[in-house]
């Protein structure tokens, strides 16, 4: 994931400062799920959290948020609190303030199915 954040970061896709709290996210996700860094859906969904958090901090919005079907689904699932509270605990960590609802979907998204994710690997092993 170093490596992914570090291109990214070279090729000036993600600022630096993108490049930490991503690594901080990687860190509390690598706490509480039970996914390697290393896992393709991890990877797409950390480059997309670095994505997401240059347009936060630059005030850069989004147009539309996740389908809101899709969104009503997480919010209705029984690991919404679980997942919740370890998207807010990143958010903060990472000093991201008024998370625009559009990205909050996003990052609630990605780590609805990484938490998902590690379910299923948990149960392979």
């Amino acid at each position: 994931m170093k490596e992914r954040l570090t291109l990214l970061q070279q090729t000036k896709v993600i600022s630096p400062e993108a490049g930490e709290a991503t690594q901080i996210a990687v860190g509390l996700i690598g706490q509480h799920l039970a996914l390697a860094p290393d896992n393709d859906q991890f990877q797409m969904a950390m480059t997309h959290f670095a994505r997401a958090y240059d347009r936060i901090i630059n005030h850069i919005p989004v147009t539309d948020g996740l389908d809101q079907e899709l969104l009503d689904e997480i919010l209705a699932d029984d690991a919404y609190e679980s997942i919740n509270a370890l998207h807010q605990a990143i958010i903060h960590q990472v000093g991201l303030i008024d998370v625009p609802a559009a990205e909050n979907s996003f990052l609630l998204s990605n780590l609805f199915s990484l938490y998902y994710a590690g379910q299923e690997t948990e149960g392979v092993c």
